[in-house]
């Protein structure tokens, strides 16, 4: 186990680029106890490693979080594009790969990741009813050719390009992650929340001036 070792060969990429048209409003700002989506992951993700990106096209819009922002390359082209971007942008042999609204992701899971992918392109986890979870994964910078043909072609779903090819995946299963599926439960609507907050007892909220708050 990593602990509290920060890795400086792997740098973490926060997916904050979706359009939250289930949530209504921008997903990655929802408060759950007083704190964003977003922070809640990067949390996370400091004890692995202090090089952290936000994949998004509003920079204004994270710049509370002090982190750098980057945009697509390529516009409407989904989370591969951000994952592309930011091999780009920074360039590390490893890559943290996070969804904002992953709240329940454990750190424990994310450090046996990073452990996990040695000898292989890709860690990514696949829960029991064999579905995968390319946003919650780490990517070696070797992928980053198959990721820009795969753009190249038109590919819109992260998962499409790892299925296929020449690319070594390690499939990490809930007992070696270990990890439970609502572990890696994404919060996409209002209901989503309200259940998490239900069933943790935790205070959530809608708000979507919670950016522009911490900017004054």
């Amino acid at each position: 186990m990593m602990g509290s070792m920060a890795n400086k060969d792997l740098c973490a990429v926060i997916l904050a680029g979706g359009k939250s048209r289930r949530m209504g409003s921008n997903k990655a700002l929802v408060t759950i106890d007083g704190r964003s989506l977003i922070r809640i992951v990067i949390d996370r993700v400091l004890p692995l490693t202090r090089r952290i990106l936000v994949s998004a096209d509003e920079e204004d819009t994270y710049r509370f979080l002090g982190y750098p922002v980057v945009p697509d390359r390529y516009r409407d082209h989904g989370p591969l594009a951000g994952v592309h971007a930011a091999m780009h942008h920074e360039d590390s042999p490893l890559y943290l790969v996070l969804a904002c609204d992953l709240p329940g992701v454990p750190t424990r899971l994310l450090e046996n990741l990073v452990l996990l992918v040695e000898g292989y392109d890709a860690a990514i986890p696949r829960s029991e009813d064999g579905l995968a979870h390319p946003l919650c994964a780490v990517y070696r910078k070797s992928c980053l050719p198959t990721v820009e043909e795969a753009l190249e072609q038109g590919a819109r779903k992260v998962i499409a390009t790892f299925l296929d090819g020449p690319l070594r995946i390690r499939w990490v299963t809930p007992d070696q992650g270990p990890f439970r599926d609502s572990d890696l439960a994404n919060i996409n609507t209002p209901v989503d929340l309200r259940t998490l907050g239900r069933a943790t007892g935790r205070e959530t909220s809608l708000n979507s001036t919670y950016s522009s708050r911490l900017l004054k």
